[in-house]
C-alpha cells in the first residue's frame, strides 16, 4: 500500500504566502511579480528547511545541464531580497557555503490527495472502519 501523498497548498512566513502548485508568491495577499528562476531559488531554500544550500546545488537545480554565468544566482537572490523588502533578512548569505532561508518557522498548509468519505462523523462506533491520514512530522 502506498502512503498518502500530500501537496503543499500554501507555505506562509510573515506577510508572505507561497502557492507552489501555482508557482506564485503573494505579499499581503497580492501577487508579486517574480520570475521563474527566482521562484525556483526560493522553493529550493524553503525546502531545505533552514539548512544552508550551496551555490552549486542551487545552480544545478535552477539551471540544470546549462552553463551559467557566476552572477546569475546572486541576481536572483537580490531579486528575492528586494521583494521581501524590510524582511530581506529571510535569505541569509553564509560566507563560503551558500544561502539559508531564515523563515524556517514557515507554516505549511497541506492537503491530502485523497479524502476520507467518513471524516464528518463526530464519533465512530466501536469496530467501525476509520480512515487514516499520514502527515509529516
Amino acid at each position: 500500500m502506498h502512503p498518502v501523498t500530500e501537496i503543499p497548498v500554501a507555505i506562509e512566513f510573515g506577510r508572505f504566502r507561497v502557492l507552489p502548485h501555482r508557482r506564485e508568491l503573494l505579499a499581503d495577499n497580492l501577487p508579486v511579480e517574480l520570475g521563474g528562476r527566482a521562484f525556483e531559488v526560493l522553493m529550493a531554500l524553503i525546502e531545505a528547511q533552514g539548512a544552508v544550500v550551496s551555490k552549486d546545488a542551487l545552480t544545478k537545480r535552477v539551471w540544470p545541464n546549462q552553463f551559467v554565468e557566476e552572477n546569475n544566482l546572486p541576481m536572483r537572490i537580490s531579486t528575492l531580497r528586494k521583494v521581501f523588502g524590510a524582511d530581506r533578512e529571510l535569505i541569509r548569505t553564509v560566507f563560503g557555503r551558500g544561502y539559508q532561508f531564515g523563515g524556517i518557522s514557515a507554516r505549511s498548509r497541506r492537503r491530502p490527495m485523497r479524502r476520507c468519505p467518513m471524516r464528518r462523523r463526530a464519533r465512530k462506533p466501536a469496530g467501525s472502519r476509520t480512515c487514516r491520514r499520514r502527515f509529516p512530522n
